[in-house]
């Protein structure tokens, strides 16, 4: 540091770059924190369409408010006001099987009428509290097997997956993906169990009430990194993609941040935030094995095909949050959210919005389509099931090729390993939804661990700043119990790909 002035670089303006710069500048209000994104636009994922009075959120739609990391954030920012949870109306949630809709059971009566499983299936099901826990690292598809039995597992694995990651959930970690599924299995033995008990306590007022998406009034996700980008001001510098990173010379120490076309920024501390193939590239010269592992991370492409109604045109109005599909149904969409049922300002009075995801890691093509076979396709399946229009008086397209990140088996050990070995590199630390989860709520914690880390570290060197009081304490490094993966819808933080009309 020079004259006791910490310099920070961050480098990737998506939610994650942007809350590290937030907290870092919370703390330490005389800091040199300088964001860079090579996009001409902050914000990564969390993006917006907006014409003839409909509102699409490009990438995530919201955050679930039983995390307490991206509600702090809002209300920091200010936004407390503008928080609106999803609709009543939108608690009910469908799965596409034979060309039907057909809603997830909420309860034990609910569950026993449902045509969703045999008698059999069912008896199979309920026998879940006599299932041992498992011992190692398991595969989504592998853990329902065990613990529901084959069919439930085969109703209920590929919904699950494709509606948090867009994975394949014969390949996708339980314990990296969803480790609160996980969590639940080990303190409590039974999910079943667990459940029921949830649902009593709720019943008797000794419980909050389940989780539940929560976005912004007029604008969506959007809200929150445009909050963001106004707290940062000219700290954020888009267009300026970073091209290496390299030892600062001299007796300061520290980094230089190298991009194409402007002069190197210096720092104390660089914080990576961009993807794993972009964080891979800066960290090859430094920890090539590292690297190895970030650029061994698979992503999955999402294309997210945005449709409009009249009301009038539909001769069956779309009701709760939406869809996923059970394969194999004949169909490319992994799933539709029912947007204007969900978060009624997104659409006009008389219009109806409907969020359709496809691609993933199982039909990866989807994302090549032409435009209008793209939408084309999403218009031939809702009308399957509320038509009868003619076409969509309203339509977006949007293709995300490297949307989000994969975790494979092992996922676990991999990131910590990558973590204590970028550890051992002063000055460097990672973060972002390619280590501990690919929701907004996930990055946000990240972030704030990247931050404390950062903070950390300054505190201790010989001329730290002494910080300003926070106005919330920072993150503890482990929270394994709080994090949740449920989060519907493809999410992550990363660079915009393609947009269509």
């Amino acid at each position: 540091m020079t004259g006791g002035r910490p310099r920070v670089a961050v480098v990737g303006a998506g939610v994650t770059g942007l809350t590290v710069a937030f907290e870092l500048l919370s703390a330490l209000p005389g800091a040199e924190v300088t964001v860079l994104e090579a996009e001409p636009v902050a914000g990564g994922k969390i993006a917006r369409h907006r014409a003839d009075g409909y509102t699409v959120d490009l990438g995530p739609n919201g955050f679930l408010d039983n995390g307490a990391d991206t509600r702090t954030l809002a209300d920091s920012l200010g936004l407390g006001a503008r928080l609106r949870p999803a609709a009543d109306a939108a608690r009910e949630r469908f799965l596409l099987r034979g060309g039907r809709l057909l809603p997830l059971p909420l309860g034990a009566a609910s569950f026993a009428a449902s045509p969703l499983l045999s008698p059999a299936a069912k008896a199979r099901v309920l026998a879940e509290p006599l299932v041992r826990r498992a011992d190692g690292e398991e595969t989504v598809h592998a853990f329902l097997t065990r613990r529901f039995g084959p069919r439930a597992a085969a109703l209920l694995a590929a919904p699950l997956v494709h509606g948090v990651t867009s994975g394949d959930p014969w390949t996708t970690s339980l314990d990296a993906a969803f480790p609160r599924i996980r969590a639940l299995e080990r303190d409590r033995g039974s999910l079943l169990l667990a459940a029921l008990r949830g649902r009593l306590l709720r019943a008797a007022g000794r419980a909050g009430p389940p989780p539940r998406l929560t976005g912004f009034a007029d604008g969506g996700m959007r809200v929150l990194v445009d909050a963001l980008t106004r707290r940062l001001g000219e700290r954020l510098r888009t267009g300026r993609a970073v091209t290496a990173l390299r030892p600062a010379p001299g007796p300061d120490g520290g980094w230089l941040a190298e991009t194409a076309a402007h002069e190197p920024v210096r720092a104390d501390h660089v914080v990576v935030t961009v993807p794993a193939p972009a964080a891979a590239r800066l960290l090859a010269p430094h920890l090539p094995r590292a690297a190895g592992t970030l650029a061994g991370l698979r992503y999955a492409p999402v294309r997210v095909v945005s449709v409009g109604y009249r009301r009038r045109d539909l001769a069956v109005l779309p009701r709760g949050f939406g869809y996923l599909t059970v394969p194999p149904e004949p169909t490319r969409i992994l799933g539709v959210v029912h947007a204007s049922v969900v978060f009624p300002d997104c659409a006009p009075p008389d219009g109806v919005l409907l969020r359709a995801f496809a691609g993933g890691a199982e039909d990866p093509g989807f994302a090549d389509l032409d435009p209008d076979e793209a939408v084309a396709a999403v218009h031939r399946d809702v009308t399957a099931l509320f038509g009868p229009a003619a076409g969509p008086e309203f339509r977006h397209d949007h293709v995300w090729p490297e949307a989000i990140p994969q975790y494979a088996p092992g996922h676990g050990a991999r990131v910590r390993a990558l973590l204590d070995a970028v550890a051992g590199v002063s000055g460097l630390h990672l973060a972002g939804s390619a280590y501990h989860g690919v929701a907004v709520n996930e990055c946000v914690r990240d972030a704030r661990r990247a931050a404390s880390e950062v903070l950390t570290a300054l505190r201790a060197a010989p001329t730290a700043v002494p910080p300003a009081p926070r106005p919330h304490p920072p993150l503890p490094r482990h929270e394994e119990k709080q994090r949740d993966r449920h989060d519907p819808g493809p999410l992550g933080t990363g660079r915009p790909g393609r947009r269509g009309r």
